[in-house]
């Protein structure tokens, strides 16, 4: 039965048919992103899933598979939660991290360093078209330190106002593992945010979600002979919940939390 349906099924559709019995989950509640897919597969799914699913889990490894999946999140609009995904959780998945070569390389069990994230779409998240009240640019060098820009999402989150947000964007220009690198570097300080709010020992951050969005670069100077086509810059907007909690000297302006 299996076989009739391979050949009947597009590709993800077969995964998806196979998710439960490799995984236990159900096969409308989460998909996989690695560098070996497409953008166009991957909005695809993500749009097909988000209709027929209250909540959605979405596992992305590696440079490529992480700005594939932010990429792909932009098309429908939903909001979302984004931690670091462990090794375990890796492994479990049957993700693949994308070396230099382009070849699919099995994360190790012991490596320390972050290769994979987990966006949670959830319908029940209300989004905000307001303008951001600030916007953090990623630069090229931001990748291998990207806790100052994680440290300041934290700090601004936590002291704005109920219903503002703020915006992180990285700008999808020039290489193409320049992009990724960028991207992977927003999506690591994003994450380090969130995984500081879920931690019992620190006070010092605000829950929040993200929303994904292309946006139209349009005050960049142009290289001779102009743009082919407009320049775009991959934002996450930053909604914290609730209200923010009161300082406690009472004064105004940013404070910054001590034990970081």
């Amino acid at each position: 039965m299996m076989h009739r349906l391979r050949m009947r099924l597009p590709p993800c559709a077969v995964c998806a048919a196979e998710a439960p019995r490799r995984r236990g989950v159900a096969s409308m509640a989460s998909m996989v992103v690695d560098g070996q897919r497409s953008l166009e597969q991957v909005e695809s799914e993500l749009r097909q899933k988000l209709l027929i699913s209250q909540d959605l889990d979405l596992w992305a490894a590696g440079r490529q598979g992480i700005a594939i999946a932010l990429r792909a999140a932009a098309s429908p609009a939903q909001a979302f939660v984004m931690r670091g995904a462990t090794a375990e959780e890796v492994e479990m998945e049957g993700l693949m991290s994308r070396g230099e070569g382009g070849s699919g390389t099995r994360i190790e069990k012991n490596e320390t360093r972050r290769f994979a994230f987990h966006l949670k779409f959830q319908k029940d998240m209300p989004l905000s078209m307001r303008e951001p009240k600030k916007i953090f640019q990623v630069g090229q060098r931001s990748n291998a330190k990207f806790l100052p820009l994680a440290k300041a999402i934290a700090t601004e989150l936590r002291w704005l106002p109920s219903g503002d947000s703020l915006a992180a964007e990285n700008l999808l220009l020039g290489k193409a593992k320049n992009t990724w690198t960028r991207t992977f570097a927003l999506a690591n300080a994003v994450a380090q945010a969130y995984e500081w709010q879920l931690n019992p020992t620190q006070q010092c951050v605000r829950p929040f979600y993200c929303v994904a969005q292309l946006r139209k670069v349009e005050d960049l100077q142009p290289p001779e002979g102009g743009w082919t086509t407009v320049p775009l810059a991959l934002r996450l907007v930053l909604l914290p919940e609730g209200e923010p909690p009161p300082r406690p000297d009472g004064s105004p302006g940013e404070k910054t939390c001590s034990d970081w």
